[in-house]
C-alpha cells in the first residue's frame, strides 16, 4: 500500500483529492493536514464522512508517508520540500512552487524568493501526455502538477505546436468559480451561484510563463496571448485556441491528433463538426478536444481548437493521482475511471 499525506486537505482541491484517494485500492491515507482547521473533525469540514481530525502540517505528522500531496497556496510546498526529500518522501505539488525551471523567472512572476531553488532542476512537470514524460514522472522525487489552464491549453497544442509557424497563439480560457479556491477575495470576485462572467489578468496571469515554458522547449518562435475568464459555473474549464496554420485539411489534422493521443486514456479527440461541452467532462479526469477550420476572405487559414476539462480533477486532483499512479508503477487509470 502507498502511504499518503495531503497538506492543505481542507480546500476544494484537497477535498476532491481525498475523495479520489479514498477509493484507490493501493492507497492508505495516513495524514490530512490543514492549518486553518487543525484539530477539527474532518467530517465537520468535508461533505464526506471521514473519521479523525485535521493535523498540523509538520514533518512529524507526515514522516510515515511514501508521498505527500500539496494542495496548498503557492509558497508552502517549497518550504517543506527539502525536509521531505531528505526523508525519502516523494512530493506531488498541486501548487506552482516547482512548475517553472528557471528560478529568476519564478521569482519574477511570483514576487518572492524561492525557498529551495536547487530543487527546481530536479522537479518533473506532471503532464503525462507530453511525449516521454511518463518515464520522467516514474523516477521523480518532485512532481510539479500543471495548472488547470495550462493543462487544457497544452493538451490542445501538443500534437502540432512543434511544426507551427512563428506566431502568437491566442488562448481564450474560461474557468468555473471553484478555480479560485474556497477562500474567495470578495473585492475582486463574485460569490458562488451569482450569474456573472469576467476576464482578468490579460497576459499577466502566472500560467502564461508555464504554458510558454513547455511550448518554447521545442518551438522558440511561438508566443501566446493568454486571456483567462471567470464564470459563475461552479467547475470546469472551456478553452478556445486560435492558431494560424499553413494547411487546411481538417480531417488530416483530426487524424494527427487521434494518433498523438492513442495511448492517452484521458484525452478524447472528437470527430469533425463536434462541439464539446463542459458537462461532457464534469467529475472526470478526461479532456475533450475538437478541431475546426476557419478561412478568411483573404484566404488566411486559422485552426480553432476547443478543449474542455474539469478544473478540479484533470486540472488538479485527478491529474495529481494520475501522476502518483505512474510514479509508483500502477495503471494510470487506477481510481480515475469514473
Amino acid at each position: 500500500m502507498i502511504s499518503v499525506g495531503i497538506v492543505g486537505a481542507s480546500g476544494y482541491t484537497g477535498e476532491e483529492l481525498t475523495k479520489i484517494l479514498l477509493k484507490h485500492p493501493e492507497v492508505k491515507i495516513q495524514s490530512l493536514t490543514s492549518r486553518s482547521h487543525e484539530g477539527k473533525n474532518i467530517k465537520d469540514v468535508f461533505e464526506i464522512d471521514i473519521p479523525g481530525v485535521f493535523k498540523a502540517p509538520t514533518l512529524e505528522n507526515l514522516s510515515t508517508c511514501d508521498v505527500v500531496f500539496f494542495a496548498t497556496p503557492n509558497g508552502i510546498a517549497m518550504n517543506m520540500a527539502d525536509d521531505l526529500i531528505k526523508n525519502n518522501i516523494r512530493i506531488i505539488d498541486i501548487s506552482a512552487d516547482f512548475r517553472l525551471s528557471d528560478v529568476k523567472v519564478w521569482e519574477h512572476w511570483y514576487g518572492k524568493s524561492h525557498a529551495c531553488p536547487s530543487l527546481l532542476a530536479d522537479s518533473v512537470y506532471g503532464l503525462p501526455e507530453i511525449p516521454n514524460q511518463k518515464n520522467k514522472i516514474k523516477d521523480a522525487m518532485i512532481i510539479a502538477n500543471p495548472g488547470c489552464y495550462p493543462t487544457s491549453s497544452l493538451l490542445a497544442l501538443l500534437p502540432i505546436y512543434e511544426s507551427l509557424p512563428k506566431q502568437q497563439v491566442i488562448i481564450d480560457a474560461k474557468s468555473g468559480i471553484s478555480g479560485v479556491g474556497r477562500n474567495l477575495n470578495s473585492e475582486k470576485l463574485f460569490s458562488e451561484g451569482e450569474d456573472n462572467f469576467q476576464a482578468y489578468e490579460v497576459q499577466t496571469h502566472r500560467h502564461y510563463p508555464e504554458i510558454l515554458q513547455v511550448i518554447n522547449n521545442h518551438n522558440s518562435d511561438l508566443d501566446v496571448l493568454f486571456v483567462p475568464h471567470l464564470s459563475s459555473m461552479i467547475r470546469g474549464i472551456f478553452t478556445t485556441l486560435y492558431i494560424k496554420i499553413d494547411y487546411d485539411n481538417i480531417n488530416e489534422l483530426i487524424t494527427q491528433y487521434k494518433s498523438f493521443y492513442k495511448d492517452s486514456p484521458f484525452v478524447d479527440v472528437c470527430d469533425i463538426d463536434s462541439f464539446p461541452k463542459v458537462s461532457d467532462v464534469a467529475l472526470t479526469n478526461n479532456c475533450k478536444i475538437s478541431l475546426h477550420k476557419s478561412v478568411s476572405d483573404k484566404g488566411d487559414i486559422n485552426l480553432v481548437v476547443f478543449s474542455v476539462i474539469d478544473n478540479l480533477i484533470k486540472g488538479a486532483s485527478g491529474q495529481a493521482v494520475q501522476n502518483m499512479n505512474i510514479m509508483f508503477g500502477l495503471d494510470e487509470k487506477t481510481a480515475l475511471d469514473f
